[in-house]
């Protein structure tokens, strides 16, 4: 049986061509550089695994389906996949493409995307009340890539996205509509479900004064009766309805504790709970996820960190076996998959992925479970996405004030601009958006005595004005400027802080950079700026160079050698990280120092070099003359937000210690022993002074997030497509 792809295929780090039933990797200039040594037999089982990409294949029905036989030997098809995976280079330990599974068959495990054509668009300037159509740029070959992302909870610091979006101007007015609250606690409403007859709302809700812990709510939008459905002992996120409307499914998640998916039967007329039970157990490593059912009742898709694992994907649970399928397979470069929506014929998921710090929204097919990248966003995060009615487009929040659409094949348009910010919606039966809206927090600067070092107490507010400055970074040299990044202007721009009190803004952004990290150069000087996937060397009076990854490849954390003439970064290759070396003057002169890292610094003070393992997420230390060893701690898998900053003789860093807290910790070098500094930052940034005897920390300030609707029916966006 002749069975293969005909379409371009992202394979893995691999691309299909199916003009030559090849599969290939390109060089940077485009070129073919290596073809998988895969004879004919080879070949066609390569085939039918990519078409059955995610699903479970015995051996009976590869000697079926490829063979055409069954009356053989088991030894046929094991030297074929020996071969398969010598020619992937995949291991059978930690499989990226064929994973075995015992005495039932193989599952190939590689993602498996569509390609598309690379586009020719050019970009214009935003207009008011104009129509604008989003067309995504495609990449032949495509990118790997990799980052770090917020779900919606633990991403309350929804400061860190900022949106953009690359458009073409049509003459069409785009509308502006309003939300009419339909919740209005003080604290957090987010994660929101709807009954099928459009009369209950679940939600969770984080209160003030305790926002590490959600409860989940459920209200009658008739009577505007209001009750807490589950107690404060633990978190529950997600709510989502049965299509009948009698149940609720939810995640009862206390960090590192107990992760469970439980089904709650509910009285409509009081809201009080029947019974309550217990569907499944998930990774508890798992942070925060939406879940959602499928019209037909049997399934639950929720997002998990599966035990052992670290990326988020997302599992499929039977509501009448309880049996759970594991349904995707992330880049082990991303953070994963985080949210997903049945289609309401029920064959299709709609996800989002992240990746590079952007999210991604894809298509699952469960029939074939094939799955498909529609488009990739820049610089912001929804926190759901939902189908429209006919099942042709997926609505999602495209900027913090504006909902855009995507059909299947990828095109995309900004459909409608609204009163408030938008974090997540979904559309109900009869059509009408309802979303989480309003801003999580506000964060300000603060100066603290740092206790390890400075006896005399000491807390204040570094500016007394309502600002929100998103990042600090503190000058090596005690007379220097310090640099933050605040939005006081409007666009987030960074800014240096001078100790006469004297301030100058150092950049000029013209649209909302997502700006992820700053460091000084030893001589404090010049200044390293993170901004999406590139990287720009800011002098002290605004001038920029900039350093792109090759080919556009995915740039990750950037740091100063310690005599201040080269810089390190990582780059994205072959879906792996590795440290490239750049001589600070000339970006061009480049070096490859190592793979298989995602970050490396040399201390200024000191006589050692500090990194991170890419595969084991596990951190090392080298000093002068020494071998490497790996330091005495480390972090959640789940923590997302990483900031170290070396001393002489040590390393201060943040780890995650609940849902939405952070702890300040020093590791001393020479005694090997770890001292808490700060118990408590709600925000996972600070910067130490050159002396250590203060601290500046991001203070983060409960603000306020409401669920409202848009009355006008989802019919409307069907003419801004």
């Amino acid at each position: 049986m002749m069975i293969k792809p005909d379409k371009p295929l992202q394979v893995g780090d691999w691309h299909y061509l199916p003009e030559q039933d090849k599969l290939v990797q390109f060089s940077a200039d485009g070129k073919v550089a290596v073809t998988a040594d895969l004879d004919n037999l080879s070949q066609k089982v390569a085939n039918y695994f990519i078409v059955n990409a995610g699903r479970l294949i015995t051996k009976d029905e590869l000697l079926s389906d490829v063979w055409g036989i069954r009356d053989v030997s088991d030894g046929r098809v094991t030297r074929v996949i020996r071969v398969l995976r010598v020619a992937l280079n995949d291991d059978t330990r930690e499989p990226k493409y064929i994973e075995t599974i015992p005495k039932r068959g193989y599952r190939f495990v590689a993602p498996v995307t569509e390609i598309m054509q690379a586009e020719q668009v050019e970009e214009s300037e935003r207009e008011p009340q104009v129509a604008v159509k989003v067309t995504r740029r495609s990449y032949w070959p495509a990118v790997a890539s990799l980052a770090a992302v917020f779900t919606l909870f633990i991403g309350a610091l929804a400061w860190w996205f900022w949106p953009s979006e690359s458009i073409i101007i049509e003459n069409k007015p785009i509308p502006m509509l309003r939300y009419k609250p339909l919740t209005s606690l003080d604290g957090l409403e987010f994660y929101h479900g709807v009954s099928p007859d459009e009369r209950y709302l679940v939600y969770s809700y984080a209160k003030p004064g305790n926002e590490s812990i959600a409860v989940l709510m459920l209200e009658d939008l008739s009577t505007n009766k209001r009750v807490q459905l589950t107690t404060e002992d633990f978190s529950s996120f997600g709510g989502t309805f049965s299509p009948d409307g009698k149940f609720i499914a939810y995640q009862k998640l206390k960090a590192g504790e107990i992760c469970e998916i439980n089904k709650i039967h509910y009285d409509s007329n009081d809201l009080s709970i029947l019974s309550e039970t217990l569907l499944a157990n998930c990774g508890v490593s798992s942070v925060s996820s939406r879940l959602d059912w499928s019209p037909d009742g049997r399934s639950i898709v929720y997002a998990e960190i599966r035990d052992g694992e670290k990326q988020m994907t997302l599992s499929l649970l039977s509501t009448s076996t309880g049996t759970t399928e594991k349904l995707t397979v992330p880049p082990a470069s991303s953070f994963g998959d985080y949210s997903a929506r049945f289609s309401n014929s029920g064959d299709k998921l709609a996800f989002l992925r992240e990746a590079a710090g952007n999210a991604q929204i894809w298509t699952l097919d469960l029939e074939s479970r094939a799955s498909k990248l529609l488009m990739k966003m820049s610089d912001t995060s929804p926190g759901n996405i939902d189908w429209d009615l006919s099942d042709k487009f997926i609505l999602y929040p495209s900027t913090s004030n504006s909902l855009s659409k995507v059909d299947l094949v990828g095109n995309s348009a900004i459909v409608a601009y609204t009163d408030e910010n938008t974090n997540e919606l979904l559309l109900t039966k009869s059509g009408k958006v309802i979303a989480a809206v309003g801003n999580f927090s506000r964060i300000n600067l603060r100066k603290v005595a740092n206790k390890l070092t400075n006896p005399v107490p000491h807390d204040e507010p570094v500016f007394n004005s309502n600002r929100n400055e998103t990042l600090i970074e503190v000058n090596p040299l005690s007379n220097g400027p310090f640099a933050v990044v605040s939005r006081r202007s409007g666009l987030p721009q960074i800014w240096l802080i001078y100790h006469d009190g004297s301030q100058r803004q150092l950049t000029d952004f013209k649209d909302r950079e997502r700006v992820r990290g700053l460091m000084f150069s030893p001589d404090g000087k010049r200044l390293l700026v993170h901004i999406n996937q590139h990287i720009r060397v800011y002098d002290a009076n605004g001038s920029y160079s900039e350093i792109l990854g090759v080919n556009g490849s995915v740039l990750g954390t950037p740091s100063w050698s310690k005599d201040g003439l080269a810089i390190y970064f990582a780059e994205v290759s072959n879906g792996a990280w590795q440290i490239v070396k750049a001589s600070a003057d000339n970006h061009e002169e480049r070096v490859l120092v190592t793979s298989e890292r995602e970050f490396y610094f040399e201390s200024y003070a000191g006589d050692f070099v500090f990194w991170r393992d890419s595969n084991s997420k596990k951190l090392f230390i080298q000093e002068d003359g020494q071998n490497p060893r790996e330091v005495d701690f480390e972090l959640p898998v789940n923590q997302v937000v990483t900031r170290f900053q070396l001393t002489a003789n040590g390393i201060y860093f943040v780890r995650l210690i609940s849902d939405l807290t952070y702890g300040l910790f020093y590791y001393d070098i020479a005694t090997r022993q770890i001292r808490t500094v700060i118990d408590e930052l709600s925000v996972g940034r600070f910067s130490v002074t050159p002396d250590e005897k203060f601290i500046f920390i991001l203070q983060n300030e409960l603000a306020d997030i409401d669920i409202g609707v848009l009355p006008t029916p989802i019919s409307f966006y069907n003419e801004f497509i």
